[in-house]
């Protein structure tokens, strides 16, 4: 197990910045997951702490070790690719064990010791005399895993790995990992663009976007304090809502509605001096960005217990998603999302009385998207790990 650290780390190619100034640490034996869409850096992040590409600046630690100009072979990391890497005309076993006794670094005994523990714990004893085209992708990745963990690394780097498997592989092949983590506690760095991976599998999340971090935190806050607009609108599906409003008197004010907001947390921070900070009352702003969640707005008649504070809408279009009722909606020149019983008798072109939780409102800077309320109560600092955001 390691701890490494980024200092400024940043990767150009010619005039493209992938990856811009970094700084993070990754704690010894954390999962961590880093997600973000298409191009914006994560990949690119993960090839540099494996040594496949050349840092243009910054630094890159391993506990005490400088490894940012090092090879990969010394920095004892072992990756996970999405197309599992496996070589087609060899068998499972010879997958695991390639290049293991290149050098003399392990004896045959030890090689076959390793490939036994490793077959075990990840179930593939009868996978090991097989070749990868009699494997289903679930099992061609699991012998991936093995071979990662046969060398006894370090770290584990897993660039995107389950996302050539079906969606019910995936779900047993995040759990499998879990597992797999608590009994090795070695330290991983897990890389994917799907949010709903980033969130069952991290212990911390990293948000990037356009080679930057946005935010780093444990999923569930992630979920309740977004940092900035791209989080809250990347973090959870569906997306959170997002209506312009006015802030006047503690009330977010619109032409068709107005929802008070409770004192609450001014982004970021905790106790008293938040509230402070987020006080309603402290001043009016003329432009804001109201975020609440499709699940955290309801047809009134579903929940009472919400209160008396509601507006009315209109029914546009309806999703039955099984559990739950999608359901689109719109009043004035605001639409948003909201989520009904799944046996609501909604239909389009009605209209409905909309209610929602008074602990679930954030408001966002129209012009930088950067959080700087949520009426949600922050948990204590000593039950929360921190938060890096970029400038």
């Amino acid at each position: 197990m390691t701890t490494i650290t980024l200092e400024n780390l940043r990767k150009e190619f010619d005039d493209v910045v992938a990856v811009d100034g970094l700084d993070l640490t990754i704690r010894d034996g954390e999962f961590l997951v880093v997600v973000g869409p298409s191009g914006c850096g994560k990949s690119t992040t993960l090839r540099l702490l494996a040594g496949l590409e050349t840092a243009t600046d910054g630094e890159i630690r391993m506990d005490d070790r400088d490894v940012t100009g090092t090879e990969p072979p010394e920095r004892n990391v072992a990756m996970v690719f999405q197309n599992y890497a496996l070589y087609p005309h060899m068998t499972g076993r010879r997958n695991i064990t390639f290049g293991m006794n290149a050098g003399g670094s392990f004896t045959d005994e030890e090689i076959d010791r390793r490939v036994a523990e490793a077959a075990e714990t990840l179930d593939i004893t009868g996978l090991l005399d097989r070749k990868p085209q009699a494997m289903s992708g679930g099992e061609r990745q699991r012998v991936a895993l093995g071979r990662a963990i046969v060398r006894d690394p370090d770290a584990f780097l897993m660039d995107e790995p389950l996302s050539n498997l079906d969606a019910k592989l995936r779900i047993q092949m995040r759990a499998e990992l879990t597992r797999l983590h608590a009994e090795l506690g070695t330290t991983t760095v897990y890389v994917t663009h799907d949010q709903t991976e980033a969130m069952t599998l991290g212990e911390r999340v990293v948000v990037m976007d356009d080679g930057r971090i946005q935010q780093v935190d444990p999923p569930q806050s992630l979920y309740d304090f977004p940092a900035n607009r791209f989080v809250a609108e990347f973090i959870g599906d569906p997306a959170m809502n997002m209506i312009d409003v006015a802030v006047e008197g503690g009330v977010a004010v619109h032409d068709a509605f107005r929802i008070p907001l409770p004192a609450g947390n001014a982004a970021g921070e905790t106790g008293s001096e938040a509230e402070s900070l987020a006080d309603p009352d402290a001043g009016d702003r003329p432009h804001a960005v109201l975020g609440i969640r499709p699940e955290d707005l309801h047809p009134a008649r579903e929940r009472p217990d919400l209160g008396e504070t509601e507006f009315d809408a209109t029914v546009d279009v309806t999703e039955p998603l099984g559990d739950s009722l999608l359901v689109h909606c719109s009043v004035g020149d605001a639409t948003f999302k909201m989520s009904a019983e799944p046996r609501s008798s909604l239909e389009p072109g009605g209209t409905v009385s909309v209610t929602y939780d008074p602990e679930r409102l954030h408001l966002f800077e129209p012009e930088t998207g950067e959080a700087f309320y949520h009426s949600a109560t922050a948990p204590a600092p000593s039950d929360r790990l921190e938060r890096v955001v970029n400038d």
